[in-house]
């Protein structure tokens, strides 16, 4: 009898885990569902910028790039983003300078027609701010880089229900790194970097969209 008893309370106690685990299997996979979207890089809101010091200072941006998104924009650890970056739309309003740039001393678009970045880890360090690595390759030369990017509040047309998260980061890189030594004694080594974007979907649920934007 004693047996028997115990045997129900296990069997009892086995079918409530059951449907535990069933239930936050199920939980979890309706928050994914409301979660998925097709996300896409808006190149008319998608900007880079570069600046040098030093005795030559030059300010110019790059006009023609593409980018992709891979994964989930709320789940930033298996998000993947990619940026491809004609290396001959670098303008910066003098022609003289535009062809020293695009020359062999610097990013030779003849022989490296593209610049590539990739993420490998993404990491949220708050809602409004992300870590980011990757791996950037110009002139042929791929190395990892890291920045901070800063994320604005999801933005829901309340017409169309299109989702846009505005993303800016600002970093140096070293040019050297990349071979690019040319005029070291006029042009500073580290190049200043500003790039604003925006990522945006239409199949987001406005309403799960409000529950990750409340204020607590």
């Amino acid at each position: 009898m004693h047996l028997m008893q115990t045997t129900i309370r296990d069997q009892r106690k086995y079918s409530f885990i059951r449907m535990l685990v069933t239930g936050v299997c199920l939980t979890f996979s309706a928050v994914q569902t409301a979660l998925a979207a097709d996300w896409q890089i808006d190149p008319s809101q998608t900007h880079f910028h570069f600046k040098t010091r030093g005795l030559i200072q030059t300010e110019g941006s790059f006009s023609r790039f593409s980018g992709a998104i891979k994964g989930d924009v709320f789940d930033p650890a298996h998000l993947e983003l990619t940026f491809t970056i004609q290396a001959d739309s670098a303008s910066t309003g003098s022609s003289m300078t535009d062809g020293m740039l695009k020359g062999s001393s610097f990013f030779n678009v003849e022989k490296y027609p593209e610049m590539t970045f990739k993420t490998t880890q993404i990491t949220q360090v708050d809602p409004a701010h992300s870590k980011v690595r990757g791996e950037l390759t110009m002139v042929g030369i791929t190395k990892p880089i890291e920045f901070k990017v800063n994320l604005s509040t999801p933005l829901v047309d309340p017409i169309t229900h299109t989702v846009t998260i505005k993303t800016s980061t600002s970093f140096l890189l070293d040019r050297n790194q990349w071979g690019m030594s040319s005029y070291g004694s006029f042009v500073n080594k580290n190049i200043e970097v500003q790039v604003d974007s925006a990522m945006v979907s239409n199949n987001v649920d406005p309403e799960v969209i409000a529950k990750l934007t409340e204020k607590p």
